[in-house]
């Protein structure tokens, strides 16, 4: 045996010659003395030995002795060398790496090596480490002929996260690299499945999916280029390859498993087009028939069949027999029962079809891409056999699985992933026609439900946030649910209206609001009821609710008390009709109104607190009040009203409001501002003047305070309504 000049002595081996040289170190062909046997030498150049490219190369020896795999290279020893290089050994495997090995008519060949390097990746994976250079001339053959995953130089250990180069530098090989990791930004284990998809193509078909005139420019296609098809006669390949080279490392395969699963696809759709007793000629012609685009395979295929049964039959006495043995038995056998092929070619090619659609249902392609997915397998068996009921059951599943998908990102509000299924669903009822059917009204009844659902989340009609929320989904609405889409429009024009100091709002089922201004430069924050709680407003809370009329009192004076016995909000002691504020109701009976209205109305209305009663009554002035409300006549000063007057029917003053200065005087909450109201506030006031009251007296002055649970026969209510802030805040 010739042996090497020795550069350098490494106890124990004897170096033979060298096998390769790469950018960091050089590979040399040795011989192990003492076990007598060949291996392989990797060293690390003397003019890369700095602490970085040392720790590179450690690294390397360290990742490769973790990982325990049939289809990892092992290493057996790491030292250095006599000049201080450091080196490490592994076997010496002499059949050559994967770009010498042309496979394009070699599927079954394909199949097993992307096998062995899916499973060889999922073990690295497992133990958080990432290749980063998987390509062609890193997989090696041993003497079996067995794949073998090779230099891990520059992987990733994930788990630590540490880079041995700078951040934002790419290495790895230009043209095996995902989109992500030729940006220079962090990589995982997906983006080892993407150039793994890359060699896949490049098996196939003997060309790289993207090229370009220099590094930058292939790069480029990775990053910019969609997924080339694969030929006719490999298009069995082209789901697998599409979700392999997936531009988004969330739209690929997200573990070995899943890659693995769709290996398993191709394989049992490559047996489907491998009739037993056909020449490899003749298997190739029936792959190219398989391959026409599955819209028009179906309609064409029983004469294309049948010209390729004319020829089997005339050079197959096997297929011969099959044919005559089936026009024996008549065509009238059960599609779904009877084996592939004992029925003639349009039995043959739906059983392929639906065998297909399921294979692809289990990777979730459901409707893309366009001629590879489920529902072209069933739109095919369909146009052939219009009322064939496993296609017909396929197309209802694929609705259920779009409709469980658009629910699902609606209700998470995720707008793209809703507007992607709400658009394929209409795509495919457009493709599928009258088969679409039943299935594509319980998808848009799974939407609807979940639209609604959605926005039933906030009840207030004033609360954008759910209808922004639901904004984006319009247009793909539209093409479901026109009705739907139009309502959530006008619903949401109506709720993103700017709410304007001075503007009029009204609930369905609630008063007349007015948006009262805005404090300390905020946005408006509350509106104000126009006029004071009528009486036929509280009489159909108190039917709606059975509430016991409180206590009543004509006055706060001890007379008044005596004189008061028997009176309560439906007989105050004086007529009233339904248009007049209600008056002898309790701080408690205001409290409950202003829930059971929040309830019907879903929009949270209360008691005004005292500042914000305050603030409404200084925009209606003070002083002389006996033409701008109903209050008691005194000195000449004669409103024409004895007790109550209907609301309404004064002057409004800023920014809208009637009554705000007489009529009846106003519960209002003190303890709002605390964080307490309501019910939990141990204060019970009431503010402003009413029909009882002169008019030398202040209306911004008057004020009083009572139990809780009595009331007035000149005490009222004035409701407030919160406003929802821009986000959709309460």
């Amino acid at each position: 045996m010739t042996y090497l000049k020795q550069p350098f002595t490494i106890p124990g081996y004897r170096l033979i010659g060298r096998l390769g040289v790469g950018g960091m170190a050089t590979v040399y062909l040795a011989s192990q003395e003492s076990l007598s046997r060949l291996v392989a030498i990797k060293v690390l150049a003397s003019d890369h030995s700095g602490d970085e490219l040392v720790r590179r190369f450690e690294n390397e020896a360290r990742t490769i002795a973790r990982l325990d795999h049939p289809h990892i290279v092992q290493i057996h020893d790491v030292g250095r060398t006599s000049t201080g290089q450091i080196y490490y050994t592994m076997p010496y495997l002499s059949n050559g790496d994967l770009s010498t090995r042309n496979l394009r008519d070699d599927p079954e060949r394909v199949l097993a090596v992307m096998r062995a390097l899916v499973e060889a990746l999922g073990c690295a994976h497992d133990h958080g480490i990432v290749h980063r250079d998987v390509k062609p001339e890193n997989v090696l053959f041993d003497k079996l002929d067995r794949p073998m995953l090779a230099d891990f130089g520059i992987a990733l250990t994930g788990s630590k996260q540490q880079r041995v180069t700078r951040e934002g530098a790419t290495i790895g090989s230009s043209g095996y690299m995902s989109p992500e990791q030729a940006r220079g930004q962090p990589i995982d284990g997906r983006s080892d499945f993407y150039s793994l998809g890359v060699v896949c193509y490049e098996l196939l078909t003997g060309e790289m999916p993207f090229q370009g005139a220099d590094a930058l420019a292939v790069a480029l296609a990775h990053i910019e280029k969609p997924v080339p098809r694969l030929p006719v006669t490999r298009r069995v390949w082209q789901p697998l390859i599409d979700k392999a080279l997936a531009k988004h490392p969330d739209s690929r395969f997200q573990s070995a498993e899943e890659m693995l699963a769709a290996l398993d696809i191709v394989s049992r759709r490559m047996r489907a087009i491998s009739p037993s007793g056909l020449g490899r000629r003749w298997k190739a012609l029936v792959e190219r028939i398989v391959a026409i685009p599955r819209r028009r395979r179906a309609l064409a295929l029983a004469g294309v069949m049948a010209a390729v049964l004319v020829a089997l039959l005339a050079l197959s006495p096997h297929v011969a027999q099959r044919t005559a043995l089936h026009a024996e038995g008549g065509t009238n056998a059960s599609a779904t029962n009877a084996a592939a092929g004992s029925e003639g070619p349009v039995a043959s090619a739906r059983a392929q079809h639906l065998q297909q659609a399921d294979d692809l249902m289990s990777i979730n392609r459901l409707v893309v891409p366009t001629g590879a997915s489920a529902a072209d397998e069933y739109l095919a068996v369909l146009e052939a056999e219009p009322q064939q009921e496993d296609a017909r059951k396929g197309i209802a599943r694929i609705f259920d699985r779009l409709g469980a998908q658009a629910g699902k990102a609606i209700a998470d509000d995720h707008a793209a992933d809703a507007t992607t299924a709400l658009n394929q669903a209409a795509d495919f009822a457009a493709r599928a026609g009258a088969a679409a059917g039943e299935a594509h009204a319980a998808f848009t009844k799974t939407v609807h439900d979940a639209v609604e659902q959605r926005r039933a989340r906030s009840r207030d009609p004033l609360d954008a946030s759910a209808l922004r929320a639901l904004k984006p989904l319009l247009p793909a609405l539209a093409r479901i649910d026109a009705a739907q889409a139009k309502a959530l429009e006008a619903a949401f024009e109506q709720a993103t209206a700017r709410v304007r100091e001075g503007a009029a709002i009204r609930d369905d089922g609630g008063p007349e609001m007015v948006v009262m201004p805005a404090t300390r430069g905020s946005a408006p924050s509350i509106a104000m009821s126009v006029n004071e709680i009528t009486r036929g407003a509280y009489a159909a809370f108190a039917k709606a609710t059975g509430r016991t009329a409180a206590r009543c009192r004509s006055s706060q004076n001890l007379i008044a008390l005596v004189a008061s016995r028997g009176i309560d909000w439906r007989h105050p002691g004086f007529d009233q009709g339904d248009d007049h504020p209600v008056v002898c109701v309790s701080f408690a009976d205001a409290v409950a109104y202003a829930r059971w209205l929040g309830e019907r109305t879903g929009a949270r209305y209360r008691l005004p607190s005292s500042n914000e009663w305050l603030a409404a009554a200084r925009a209606a002035g003070s002083g002389k009040a006996c033409r701008a409300a109903n209050i008691e006549a005194r000195r000449g000063c004669d409103d024409g009203f004895e007790h109550t007057a209907p609301v309404g029917r004064f002057g409004t003053s800023a920014p809208g409001l009637h009554d705000i200065a007489g009529n009846v005087s106003e519960w209002v909450d003190v303890c709002a501002n605390r964080g307490r109201g309501g019910e939990d506030c141990g204060e019970h006031r009431f503010r402003g003047l009413s029909w009882r009251d002169d008019d030398e007296e202040s209306n911004l002055d008057r004020i009083d305070s009572a139990p809780g649970d009595i009331g007035y026969a000149n005490v009222g209510i004035r409701l407030v309504r919160e406003l929802p802030a821009a986000d959709g805040t309460p």
